[in-house]
This record gives C-alpha cells, structure tokens and sequence, in this order.
C-alpha cells in the first residue's frame, strides 16, 4: 500500500551545479530566471553547518499533485523541451541535471509518474535525481 495522499511536499527543479557558474548567461540561455542561486562558499545548512562546494543555478518548481498528472510538471518539462538546444550549450559550465524531491511525515509513500511523464523526461536528455524524505509515521 502506498500513501499518495499523505505526501506533504514535492518539487521539481533544474539544476545546473559547476565551479564560477555565469549565471546571467544560463538563464538566457535557457530563457529562464532562477529561484535561487547558490555560490561557491554560501552557507547552505547552519546546523551542521554546510558550505557550498561549487556554485549552483536552480530553477525550482512546487508540484501539486502525486498522482503522476500534475500540471505543472508537465508545462516544465513543456518549457524544458523547448530549450533543450539552450540546454545542451548550457552543459558546458557544468552538471545539468533534474531533481524531483518528494517530503511526507508518513512512511510507505510514494510518487507517482506516468509512462507520458517518463517518455517527457527521456526526451530532454538529463539524469533525473529523486530524493524523498519520510518521518516514518504508520497510517492506520
């Protein structure tokens, strides 16, 4: 059994990670501004503290259904299909690469992508990172 309903945050985001990133660039490049960007040195955790290795570009979107038919995942990976040229050129500065990120209080969840989502994400041509997060709860 799985917990579709009990997951209380999923995101998707495109990272681009490399040493001296020009980040004025890649977001024309990819016809994108980033949610946030990381440099070289940054704190990115206090305890324990943690200091970024490498700058990072990342283009963060929420998701809002674990079903697999979440819209907005499909109007990125839309987006992304787009610029996959702008992508490839992008490759030059460093590592590009997907990250879907799934977080629940509750153990035995899970995420949902349809075959259409999987064939989306192969065309664009990036390794996809899942990183899930659950407290471990046990729904009765």
């Amino acid at each position: 059994m799985t917990n579709l309903d009990k997951i209380n945050h999923a995101s998707l985001a495109l990272l681009v990670i490399g040493a001296n990133l020009p980040m004025e660039e890649i977001s024309s490049m990819l016809d994108m501004q980033p949610t946030k960007t990381i440099h070289q040195g940054d704190i990115i955790n206090r305890l324990p503290q943690m200091i970024a290795g490498e700058d990072e570009w990342v283009y963060l979107q929420e998701l809002e259904s674990p079903q697999g038919r979440d819209e907005i995942m499909r109007m990125l990976l839309e987006k992304l299909q787009n610029v996959k040229e702008g992508l490839q050129s992008v490759k030059k500065f460093g590592e590009v690469r997907l990250r879907l990120h799934v977080q629940s209080d509750y153990a035995q969840m899970a995420y949902c992508l349809m075959p259409e989502t999987l064939v989306d994400l192969a065309s664009i041509g990036l390794p996809l990172d899942i990183s899930s997060i659950s407290w471990g709860e046990i729904s009765l």
